[in-house]
């Protein structure tokens, strides 16, 4: 929703098996507009192989907190 891109590639497939067998794509190939600071913290959030980055939404909104400031 930031970059008015989906974070994966999804041409041609199946959005639902895009989503499980690709990974997310950095959001700053999607847009320079991210502040550089940001853009990690974002494209850790979309990592969810193996498992799911940031385990609480508090540890997300202390993190983007942390990297504005």
């Amino acid at each position: 929703m930031i970059t008015g891109y989906s974070p994966r590639n999804l041409q041609g497939q199946d959005p639902f098996l895009a989503v499980l067998q690709n990974d997310a794509v950095p959001v700053r190939d999607r847009t320079s507009a991210i502040p550089q600071p940001l853009a990690p913290v974002i494209d850790r959030a979309l990592i969810d192989n193996p498992e799911i980055y940031y385990k609480s939404a508090a540890e997300f909104k202390q993190t983007l907190f942390n990297s504005l400031s």
